[in-house]
Parts: structure tokens; sequence; C-alpha cells
């Protein structure tokens, strides 16, 4: 029987924690394996997940609590935990959400049958949660090539999270498909960097995962003084990684991709700076080399207001930002 090795960064979740833990210990599957990491968030969290695990008779369950010296943000906890996992698959759970009973025995029963590297399921969302991320909409039940694998991406088939995924672990440890240690929106890189090595996802168009609304995760004063950074270090590594494979600039898909990155990154910085941050960061653009010839022809497959950003860098850099918070302010009319 495959072992599956769940992984839980714990962080001030006192309220949402005993029902995550409850749903882990409720599972229809008898060989899962429960990885959580204490994050030190200061409160009682982590001691009412051990207290419930103690007193938890599931028999095939059977769990690690790994303690972190200081806060080391998300991404860390999860590496720790994916690094001290020995199940055959991985799967990501968030300390504030919680699974459907039969969620491990339908994801794993998928993956077997199928000999996927990833298989991705739907999810359902509670309160404000239900206006964030995207959904399954994958037109298909399996993918079999690395270029479908990368364009279900750039078609934003399923939810960029890292939950909502069940993946080998030796796909995971052959690839190095670790998070970005100090960012904070680590989740795109990290399931871009899932797609551009995969050969083959599958897809469970049942929602088996609850993704739930935690009010004090929204983003905090100095969480939006550290997303601007974070987006820099997001689009490096994406642009980075399409470096790595030169011969991707030529597909349409990846072009979709890096310039939905670059649309994000300013979109963002003029909703938190205006043109003045726009100014000061414009720079990335000529600091990034793009080798698509989408980049700089207007081809009638790329989207109208691509074909304006792609004028973006071909322009003076003493007009540029005020091009690029144009087109950022007309975007709603186009």
């Amino acid at each position: 029987m495959k072992k599956v090795s769940i992984i839980t960064p714990v962080y001030k979740v006192e309220q949402y924690i005993a029902e995550c833990v409850q749903s882990v210990i409720d599972q229809d599957y008898d060989n899962i394996e429960f990885i959580l990491v204490d994050d030190c968030g200061g409160d009682d969290s982590i001691n009412i997940a051990e207290k419930l695990l103690i007193e938890s008779t599931k028999s095939g369950l059977s769990y690690k609590i790994l303690r972190h010296e200081g806060n080391c943000g998300v991404s860390a906890a999860r590496n720790t935990a994916m690094r001290a996992a020995t199940g055959d698959y991985i799967f990501c759970l968030d300390s504030d959400d919680k699974l459907m009973e039969q969620c491990i025995t339908v994801l794993l029963a998928k993956a077997v049958s199928t000999g996927a590297d990833m298989v991705v399921c739907n999810h359902t969302s509670e309160g404000k949660a239900q206006t964030r991320g995207g959904f399954l909409n994958a037109p298909v039940d399996m993918i079999n090539t690395n270029e479908d694998c990368i364009k279900a991406f750039a078609l934003s088939w399923f939810n960029v999270a890292p939950w909502c995924k069940l993946i080998k672990r030796s796909f995971i440890e052959q690839y190095r498909l670790f998070f970005k240690v100090g960012i904070i929106n680590e989740d795109a890189p990290w399931t871009f960097q899932l797609c551009l090595n995969a050969q083959s996802i599958a897809f469970v168009k049942q929602s088996l995962y609850v993704y739930r609304d935690n009010a004090s995760s929204i983003m905090s004063k100095e969480r939006a003084e550290n997303i601007n950074q974070s987006n820099v270090i997001a689009l490096q590594i994406f642009h980075r990684e399409i470096e790595r494979r030169n011969y991707l600039w030529k597909d349409i898909n990846v072009y979709n991709i890096m310039m939905r990155q670059i649309v994000i990154y300013y979109t963002m910085t003029n909703e938190q700076y205006g043109y003045e941050g726009i100014k000061e960061h414009i720079f990335l653009l000529d600091k990034l080399h793009f080798s698509s010839p989408y980049f700089s022809c207007y081809f009638s497959v790329i989207a109208k207001y691509y074909r304006l950003w792609n004028l973006a860098f071909l322009l003076p850099t003493c007009i540029k930002s005020f091009y690029v918070w144009t087109i950022i302010r007309l975007q709603k009319s186009l």
C-alpha cells in the first residue's frame, strides 16, 4: 500500500488547526504520514494539534512534529516537512484548511492508475476565500507531455497554490522542487517549476479540499511592505527557469506566462505606489532579456493588451514608465 505524506506548516492558527488535523484523522485511507512543522507562532496551535494526534486511534496514521527554532516562514516550513517525508507521494495541506474524507483515497487511486507525476483536484471555498484564486477547469482528465503541462499552467487550468496536488516524492527530489524561502508569493514560481519538469498531470474534477477564509492571513502591513520585493524575486525565478531552457522562448505559452508575470508585477506596483513606484522599478524591463520572437512582433495570436505591453520593451527609458502607467490605467477599458 502506497504511503502518502501530508505536510502542514503551523503558525498562529488556533481557531483552525483542530478541524485541519481532524480532517486528516478522518481520512478513509490507512497509510498516511502526517508531518507538522511548528513555525513558532507563539500561540497554542501546535499543542492543540499534538493533543488530537496523541488521542487518535486511527489505524495506519503516523505523525511527526518538527520544530523550527524561530519563525522561518511557510516556504521554509514546507521544505523542512518535504525533506523529512518518507511517503511515496506528498500532499500540501495548509493549517487553516481541511480535507474531505475521501481526498487521499481518490487522489491516490488516480495517481496509481495513471502513473502521473502529479494529480490535481478541485476545491471548495468558504467565506471571502470564494473570490480568491482559480478553480480546476482543465478540459481533459490527463495530459502526457511536458509541452501540455506548460500549456496547462499558461491557460490557468488549475490553481497555482501548493494544495490540491498529490505529487510523487521521487519527482520532487529528482528535480529539487523546493520552495523559495523568504518571499511571500512562493506558490506561482513553485508550481511553474513543477510544470516545467512534469511529463504528466492527471485531473480529478471532484472537490476534495476545503480552502477557508482566514482573516488574519490577509495582507498585513508588514506583508504589504515585503510584497513588492517578493514579486521581483518571483519574476526573476520565472525568467531564470526559462533562460535555462532557451528553446522554450519559441513557445507561445511561455510568452504568455512571462508576460502575465510582468503585468502582475507592474499592476501590483501601481496599486501600492502609483506612478512613482513604476518609475522606480521600470529598470526591470531593461534588465530582463527575452529571446522570444513574440515580445517584439505583433502576432494576431497575442492578446491585444499584451501587444501593447510589447511596445514598452522598445520605448526609450525616459518615456517607458509613463507608457506602462498609462496602459495599466487603460486595462479595464480594453
